[in-house]
């Protein structure tokens, strides 16, 4: 039976810790970008492994888990020094907790720094990886941030997307690195919902200059999204499980060319079928245009006919060059989510679209515009709308017809 706080310091003292190592791979670069250094404990009875969640909650007073927090880094950063003497590009992801920020002034001791320098690793290759949420004190985790970014180490905002994170920190601790938690990526080629998000963590990281980091990649399908989405850096078991620090990663090149080799094909084949598929949206827009100015119909029946006709139209409406609606809009009905009727809603004639991101390029002067995908305001539905000007013969104006495509991804 495990004993809390004495057994944590018997494994301390009697040299019980155990170091293992994760490859962060860089996609891109085709190489191992970092390596995560995670810590295993040994009961000192026993032998039995010790979790490192066990582990730390094992430590209950501030002072065993402060010890246990530098006993880890300072056997990670041993165990990296020598590996780093055979590859000088190789950076280390070390884990803080910040828990203990609050135990002695921020940069009293200076223990990480100090120790950096005795096992001779540059602090530039060192990437402080900190769960925010973890910390007593926002302003002694600011302290400590710039403290050690002004000597060169790189700051790593961990578990990004989770539970208890707190986004109003990333602007306010400026991270070199966030790492994007595996609750997010986890089955992130399958959900729609989650993809956005992640494509959001992206784009923001590329915006502020920080890279982002994708934890929990356990299957190609993933990968393959997620390097689809702006995201180069991976970790997880698909490229390797934490192993020690003489582990054999020679197997990881290999499945990034794989990954690689995919990905070019893949991309290919879906920029042809995109446009293949927009030139055939394209001849159906100018086909329905002409129909429709051609027609002494209601130009209500038209759309009604139209969407009988093309199953892949969720909705039709005709907007006028100020981007006002001037008819309804016409919805095949088995698109439509009942469920969700009081937050979807086809909008009626006279709705202003004047700034939907399908309009604004026709003001501008071009012909026709198709949107990236998006949930539908008309039936909460994944879809694209392609936007294209058309004559009216009859009525002697130029107008706007919109179609509301379904656009659901090919692995959902």
């Amino acid at each position: 039976m495990l004993h809390s706080d004495r057994t944590v310091l018997e494994i301390i003292e009697n040299d019980r810790l155990r170091t293992v190592f994760q490859p962060l791979v860089s996609l891109k670069r085709k190489s191992v970008f970092a390596l995560e250094a995670l810590t295993r404990g040994a009961d000192p009875r026993t032998g039995e492994a010790i979790s490192p969640s066990v582990l730390f909650a094992l430590a209950t007073e501030p002072g065993t888990r402060l010890a246990l927090d530098r006993a880890c880094r300072e056997k990670a950063l041993e165990h990296f020094a020598r590996m780093q003497w055979a590859d000088r590009s190789l950076m280390l992801s070390l884990n803080m907790d910040v828990s203990c920020l609050g135990l002695v002034a921020p940069n009293g001791s200076r223990s990480l720094l100090k120790a950096v320098r005795r096992h001779g690793v540059n602090p530039s290759s060192v990437i402080i990886e900190i769960t925010e949420s973890e910390a007593p004190d926002t302003e002694v985790l600011l302290e400590f941030v710039e403290f050690y970014r002004k000597r060169g180490f790189l700051i790593a905002l961990d578990d990004v997307g989770a539970g208890h994170s707190n986004l109003d920190r990333i602007p306010l601790l400026k991270p070199d690195v966030l790492k994007m938690d595996r609750s997010l990526i986890s089955g992130v080629h399958e959900q729609f919902h989650k993809l956005e998000v992640v494509k959001s963590f992206s784009q923001m990281a590329g915006r502020v200059g920080a890279l982002v980091v994708a934890e929990g990649v356990e299957r190609e399908a993933e990968a393959l999204c997620l390097l689809e989405n702006g995201v180069e850096v991976l970790q997880g078991f698909l490229f390797a499980r934490p192993g020690p620090p003489d582990a054999d990663l020679s197997g990881v090149p290999g499945i990034v060319e794989s990954l690689a080799a995919t990905y070019k094909e893949r991309m290919t084949r879906r920029i042809n079928e995109g446009k293949y598929r927009l030139s055939q949206y394209d001849a159906l827009m100018l086909t329905l245009g002409m129909e429709i100015a051609a027609s002494g119909k209601e130009v209500d029946l038209e759309l009604a006919r139209f969407v009988d006709a093309y199953t892949s139209i969720e909705c039709l409406y005709v907007l006028d060059m100020r981007g006002v609606q001037v008819s309804g809009t016409v919805c095949n009905p088995n698109k439509l989510k009942r469920s969700k009727r009081l937050l979807y809603e086809p909008a009626d004639m006279g709705t202003d679209h004047s700034l939907k991101e399908y309009y604004l390029p026709l003001r501008a002067g071009l012909e026709k515009f198709t949107t990236p995908p998006y949930i539908s305001l008309a039936s909460g539905n994944r879809c694209i709308t392609i936007a294209h000007v058309f004559h009216h013969r009859a009525l002697g104006r130029d107008l706007i017809l919109c179609a509301d495509i379904g656009d659901e991804p090919e692995d959902a």
